[in-house]
């Protein structure tokens, strides 16, 4: 019998692991992840199953995949989260959080929380700022992107970047550095938590979701009007947004470099901060009880080549490696740390980890709670696996592979070997897919009425299963064949060998294709 423990989850949006210094970059400095891996365990191969945020947000919660199932959707009443197994449970849960598409109206994402704080203002529930602050004068949204912008203003695409950055610059125009940033209010509320409402006699669950390093890329230095650390010789716009599109005409090679120095200072910035709620827990004294779980829920592209494939933001359904790839460590309180595993863990691992943790994983139902004998849900529908096995090293094998996709657009099998990516065929346009997949969030949403409808008998199975969106605003673009590579040498997936290795490809699609098949079933 192991023992129970706090548990406590932090989610850094956009944080890909190509990113992170003790996953191999050694340029961008991410000291609190790093210490953080070396006390703990590091999962070389840990992927987002369903892309991009509220699927991974799913996976996480629920211990499920998504990928088969659905994508940008609510927490539906079927759905058993977490929180729902650890109701009439004596373990606080709490979720501190800034990422605004848990926010959305009727999503249910903090369902079940005893505690819940929300720090507004990022992207999607800011936009009121349009209407009741005045922008300063100095503050020129198309002094803060790339150069071309001033060009295409007529451009739509452009037109919605721009707003989208004026809403941001009017809150941005009061900040002076990285005490104004996100990361420090998520951090500064998690430490409070810890500090004045964690009852001491009772375990915990503490869920801390980061939206930083999340676009804009408004680093600290920008906003302090000093030269990027990661780009000191940079002589142009400070890019805080760029449209989210093909790069061509838009932005730039020399701005593409410019912006992935500003998105590595964010990261650097967002693990500092959270640095000061690990440092927390060992002045509280909660080191030798907690498990500490770092994960990215996501990465990004961000130019050619390994960086985006020519894309800059989450504009198209491309499960490549810079966006699949994520970051996961797994601290275990008495286990030697500096471990690493190479086998495949997913997104939808993290809820049977943090439930293993507090004790409750496979504990069942409790039969009743409360005077009307009201009986909690149990974790037998979930497909992940828990990692504290492998974290105490007592084995090192979770997975001979990974999945990762959106939903309807592309499903992607990742093995040691090789990675496959099928492209599923889909019709609708950019906008249709917005209004039926995304429940029309652009326009106050459906809160999953349309997503309901699709999943319960739009079209054919096979159309169920084929059918997802990409970004809001992003144009439907899908390469036009199945692509095949060779993961030991192309890491980065920059050449197809589908047509010199046809049956590799069919060999890789078949089992992916009988994976799929099975999640469906299970």
């Amino acid at each position: 019998m192991h023992p129970c423990y706090n548990v406590m989850l932090i989610v850094m949006d956009t944080l890909g692991a190509n990113y992170v210094g003790c996953y191999g970059n050694d340029v961008v400095k991410t000291p609190n992840i790093d210490r953080l891996a070396m006390q703990g365990t590091l999962f070389e191969n840990a992927y987002s199953e369903g892309l991009p945020t509220i699927p991974c947000r799913r996976a996480m919660m629920t211990g499920r995949f998504t990928l088969p199932f659905g994508g940008w959707k609510p927490l539906e009443i079927s759905d058993t989260s977490i929180t729902d197994i650890l109701w009439g449970r004596d373990i606080q849960t709490a979720l501190i959080y800034d990422s605004p598409p848990l926010q959305l109206p009727k999503y249910g994402y903090t369902r079940g929380f005893d505690y819940v704080s929300f720090l507004p203002n990022h992207e999607l529930d800011h936009e009121y700022l349009l209407n009741s602050k005045r922008l300063q004068a100095d503050m020129d949204p198309l002094d803060y992107t790339c150069a071309a912008a001033r060009h295409m203003q007529d451009n739509p695409i452009v037109q919605g970047m721009l707003r989208e950055l004026k809403a941001f610059l009017h809150l941005r125009q009061d900040w002076r550095g990285d005490e104004d940033s996100y990361p420090a209010a998520v951090a500064r509320e998690a430490v409070h938590w810890l500090e004045h409402h964690r009852d001491p006699s009772r375990p915990f669950f503490l869920w801390v979701d980061c939206f930083d390093p999340h676009e804009p890329w408004d680093a600290p230095s920008v906003w302090e009007k000093r030269p990027c650390p990661y780009d000191p010789d940079y002589e142009g716009n400070p890019i805080v947004l760029a449209p989210q599109a093909d790069l061509e005409g838009f932005v730039t090679e020399r701005e593409c470099r410019h912006i992935r120095a500003l998105h590595a200072e964010k990261v650097t910035n967002a693990d500092k901060w959270m640095g000061k709620v690990l440092d927390a827990l060992r002045r509280l004294g909660l080191d030798d009880n907690t498990i500490v779980i770092l994960v990215g829920d996501h990465g990004q592209p961000m130019g050619k080549g390994e960086h985006g494939h020519g894309i800059l933001r989450k504009c198209r359904p491309w499960p490549y490696e810079e966006l699949a790839h994520v970051p996961l460590i797994v601290r275990v309180p008495g286990q030697e740390g500096g471990r690493r595993i190479e086998s495949f863990v997913q997104t939808c691992d993290i809820a049977p980890t943090v439930l293993d943790g507090l004790g409750v994983f496979h504990a069942g139902k409790l039969q009743e709670r409360g005077h009307e004998g009201i009986k909690v849900w149990s974790d037998s529908s979930m497909q992940g696996i828990s990692l504290l096995p492998a974290a105490r090293g007592e084995t090192d094998h979770i997975r001979d592979w990974a999945l990762t996709g959106f939903f309807g657009f592309s499903w992607s099998l990742i093995r040691k070997d090789y990675s496959v990516i099928r492209w599923l065929r889909a019709e609708p346009t950019a906008q249709e897919m917005v209004g039926l997949f995304m429940d029309d969030i652009m326009n106050g949403g459906a809160a999953g009425a349309k997503s309901a409808r699709l999943d319960s008998g739009f079209g054919s199975q096979q159309e169920k299963a084929e059918m997802w969106t990409c970004t809001p605003g992003a144009e439907v673009i899908l390469p036009e064949d199945n692509e095949l590579y060779d993961r030991v040498n192309d890491r980065f997936q920059l050449t197809n060998i589908a047509a010199e290795k046809p049956e590799v490809a069919r060999e890789m699609l078949g089992q992916l294709n009988q994976i799929m098949n099975a999640l469906r079933n299970s």
